[in-house]
């Protein structure tokens, strides 16, 4: 069918906090394209990080993360690729633990990673979320963002 619908002053006055549960109230993303490499058996930041403040104690964040261009290899035949995400300094999710491990010391090309993970910081402060990424054995290498693709972190607060 056809017709108008009038909206004016409808929507006047509406805030965050009179949205319904499960609005979305706002989206933050970063992406990053710099080619990493690790050997390291130690967690380092991805370069990956993105920071909201949340309008409500009870909003919930729901954090996307993609990785590409994934990628291990070297002097193991154990070696795997492992992924975090943290809430500022606190790990809140283990993305991939060994990821392309094949017994093989071969590159094992594994293309993307990623989690979608529903958080509750329960605060109205800023909140940064970022990625960590190690070897699973020392000298063995694994790579993030080969051949620069780019990988992204998009945050989106939910009411609560």
């Amino acid at each position: 069918g056809t017709g108008t619908i009038a909206l004016q002053n409808q929507l006047s006055g509406m805030t965050s906090t009179s949205l319904p549960t499960g609005s979305v109230l706002q989206v933050v993303q970063d992406t990053h394209g710099a080619e990493q490499n690790s050997t390291s058996t130690t967690f380092a930041d991805t370069g990956l990080t993105a920071a909201i403040t949340p309008s409500s104690s009870s909003s919930k964040i729901l954090v996307c993360v993609q990785h590409t261009g994934c990628a291990k290899y070297g002097t193991s035949n154990n070696n795997g690729l492992s992924v975090s995400l943290l809430r500022g300094s606190s790990v809140i999710a283990k993305v991939s633990e060994r990821a392309g491990y094949d017994a093989s010391t071969g590159y094992n090309w594994i293309g993307g990673l990623g989690t979608d993970y529903l958080d509750s910081p329960n605060t109205t402060n800023a909140t940064t979320y970022k990625t960590q990424y190690k070897s699973r054995i020392s000298g063995a290498t694994v790579r993030l963002n080969d051949e620069h693709t780019i990988s992204s972190i998009t945050l989106m607060e939910i009411a609560g």
